[in-house]
This record gives C-alpha cells, structure tokens and sequence, in this order.
C-alpha cells in the first residue's frame, strides 16, 4: 500500500511539475527589484517571479526584456502598452490605447521632470500618438518621471525577441 501511495505521489508531481512548466518548456524564475522605476506596481526591494519564456503577451502585462547599453546587458521590468498595430499616446502620465484610458498605475513624484535630452519626445507626460509596427512592443515605466531609464519614450519600440520573460505574481513585499 505504501508502494502504490508513493508511486501515485511521484507521479502526481511530475505531473504537475509538467504542466507548470508547459512540458518543461517554461520555467520561473526569482528576480529582485532594484530601483523605483516600476512603483506602485512592484517598489524597490521586492521579489517577483518571471516565467521565461514570456509566451502570448497582452496590454498591461509586466515584462523583462533585454537592454544593452554599452558594455553591459540588463534585465529591465516595464509595463507592455502597446502590442503591434496599436496606437498609443501619453496624456498628463495616463496612457491610452486605441482611443481607450488604460487603467494601469502609474506614478509621477517629480512633475517638472517633463523633459529629457534623452528622450524621444518632446514632453515625458503627453506625447502621441505612436503606432506600434509589426514584431515590436511599447513598453513603459510606471514611474513617469525616471530621467533615462530605457522604456520606449527613450528607446522607441523594442523587438519581440527582446522579451525575455513575463511577471506573475510577487514574492514578497517590502514595507517602507
């Protein structure tokens, strides 16, 4: 009896092991959020889980995605707004997409810090309207106001292929 309870233990586990990682095609992993660039939505100190690889993407979803810059390459946390063939624009920090309010947070703690030299755009907080072209994404911060830090207000659009993985829930919150 115990030999068939341990046999039907172990089987349930690969199981569910197989269908958590589609087959062993997707697999989470653990990343720590190391600055307030993505905040309310993940703050600065907390784990989040990112299945790698992202797999089907929606509007709003949070993703990783490669950033090389110089000699270094990152894993960056931005906010899909736009899949291709959307039309996007930033009104006051609001996004809308395709004629539609998006509801996602947001935040703007400093809003003199409109403009960068940096930027692609004239104003950080109104701007648009963009289409998103075919293979790419419109991904942005949460944090309206971070000077220079890649999203597509200062990369432009990114490529699909640069979407490395999709966040799903976070691990542990750090109270401030």
């Amino acid at each position: 009896m115990k030999r068939i309870w341990l046999r039907a233990t172990l089987l349930g586990v690969a199981f569910l092991l197989a269908w958590v990682t589609r087959l062993g095609t997707r697999w989470p992993h653990i990343y720590y959020m190391t600055g307030p660039s993505m905040e309310p939505s993940v703050r600065e100190g907390e784990l989040f889980v990112v299945w790698m690889p992202a797999g089907e993407l929606e509007r709003g979803d949070l993703v990783i995605f490669e950033f090389t810059d110089a000699d270094s390459t990152f894993h960056v946390l931005r906010r899909v707004a736009g899949l291709p063939g959307d039309t996007v624009s930033m009104h006051a920090g609001a996004v809308v997409v395709n004629g539609k309010l998006e509801r996602w947070p947001y935040r703007i703690e400093s809003p003199g810090a409109r403009r960068s030299e940096l930027a692609l755009t004239d104003d950080l907080y109104d701007w648009g309207p963009w289409v998103v072209p075919p293979d790419s994404v419109l991904l942005l911060s949460d944090r309206r106001d971070m000077l220079g830090w890649p999203d597509s207000r200062f990369l432009g659009f990114v490529p699909k292929e640069l979407i490395v993985g999709k966040t799903t829930r976070t691990l542990w919150r750090h109270l401030r």
